[in-house]
């Protein structure tokens, strides 16, 4: 019987982990789809941990669930902190609910609707080829190889966001190899690394600036002169989501398509299907999110009231830790969960999320990532690996699932 009292201990934040998560998870899915867990590095900080595809889609869903770690404080609680000089981080979508999420999401969603969308895959496709032709250049030189994720999936992923966010190309070289390093350097514990950090957070200052007096056709410029009163956000609200932006909307895309190649390159069936018929891209999008998505578990979840989980109840102030990598591969919710299929008969999967916090760049991803992957396609159709045994090299950490490395070949 799981109890509160005997949490069970896994190590998420393992070196090793990613290599055997799905082993663990299904483990953990034995006992239930929902268990009390606790990591090493944290203990007597219990939290549930939902691995089965229902109740995670039903925990995502949840209002009772809140996403602001603030959201229990009571207001002499907050005014109490206010007074003590502690400094709160400027509201996010990430961690934040209705209203104040609704209203940081209305200003942000206006660059990823489908007209947006629509009007990028231009720049992505000539992005891309620009991106190849330059890849090409450096395995001619070298030893015939190149590294996919640093040459082509993460510059790709970067440029795209700063067309959208408006940042001058002038900026772009810097920004990526700080948000590569950044990116590499962070853990869920400790956080990203403070210098790092504030050279991002520079980078998201002199933007506003330069929005702020010289506007474009851009996001930035958009939130710093926005149409109405009620869309105006601090500067504070501003860098802040400008910083979610650029960590959430490069490095997801970029480990997506790194994570596709190697699902495709890994099976060469696929690959020879993809090379068959390309119009299967959009498939391999929706299998690659479900089979190796860049999302490991969504945020930290905290319950403002009892409510039922998973045949568990779930106590006023407790954590909830929804594992969508898990819920993606649950038997119960997918046949053979372990096989990447792109012939796979269409099923939900979680990899974009669920509910008021469903991913709304997930068109843009989408689009990104099958045109990356059919000019791929079509300029280098003999791609392979650089090492015949491909075995993937993940990154530590418990939120995202990304490589360190892609040799190919092309």
């Amino acid at each position: 019987m799981l109890h509160k009292s005997r949490p069970i201990v896994v190590d998420l934040m393992a070196a090793d982990f990613h290599e055997r998560a799905h082993d663990v998870y299904d483990e953990l899915r034995a006992r239930s789809p929902v268990v009390f867990a606790e990591l090493p590095e944290q203990p007597a900080r219990g939290f549930w941990l939902v691995t089965g595809y229902p109740a995670a889609a039903a925990a995502l869903r949840e209002s009772r669930l809140a996403n602001n770690p603030r959201a229990l404080l009571s207001p002499a609680q907050l005014a109490a902190r206010a007074r003590s000089g502690l400094v709160e981080p400027p509201n996010s979508m990430l961690l934040s609910d209705p209203p104040e999420h609704t209203r940081l999401r209305r200003a942000a969603q206006q660059a990823f609707t489908p007209r947006s969308v629509t009007a990028m895959r231009p720049a992505v496709l000539r992005h891309a080829g620009r991106l190849l032709d330059a890849a090409e250049r450096t395995a001619r030189s070298g030893d015939g190889t190149v590294d996919l994720l640093h040459a082509f999936a993460y510059p790709l992923s970067l440029t795209v966001l700063g067309e959208i966010l408006g940042f001058p190309e002038a900026w772009h070289a810097g920004l990526h190899d700080l948000a590569v390093r950044a990116a590499t350097a962070s853990t869920p514990l400790s956080g990203p690394d403070p210098a790092l950090r504030d050279q991002l957070d520079a980078y998201t200052r002199d933007l506003v600036v330069l929005k702020r007096a010289v506007p474009g056709d851009d996001l930035v410029s958009r939130l710093v002169h926005p149409a109405a009163e009620k869309d105006t956000l601090s500067d504070d609200e501003l860098r802040s989501m400008i910083g979610l932006l650029v960590a959430a909307g490069f490095e997801t895309s970029a480990n997506l398509i790194a994570c596709a190649v190697l699902a495709l390159l890994t099976h060469p069936e696929q690959w020879a299907a993809l090379r068959a018929d390309p119009e299967l891209a959009g498939a391999v999008v929706e299998e690659t999110m479900r089979y190796w998505g860049p999302v490991e578990s969504a945020t930290m979840r905290l319950a403002l009231a009892p409510l039922e989980l998973g045949g568990h109840r779930i106590e006023r102030g407790d954590r909830v830790l929804v594992c969508t990598a898990a819920a993606n591969r649950d038997p119960a919710h997918v046949p053979d969960p372990h096989r990447f299929d792109i012939h796979r008969a269409p099923r939900p999967h979680l990899g974009f999320s669920h509910g008021l916090h469903n991913c709304m760049g997930a068109a843009l991803a989408r689009a990104e990532v099958a045109i990356a992957l059919t000019t791929l396609l079509e300029r280098w159709p003999r791609l392979r690996t650089a090492d015949d045994r491909a075995e993937p090299r993940w990154r530590p950490g418990m939120g995202l699932r990304g490589l360190r490395t892609l040799p190919v070949r092309p």
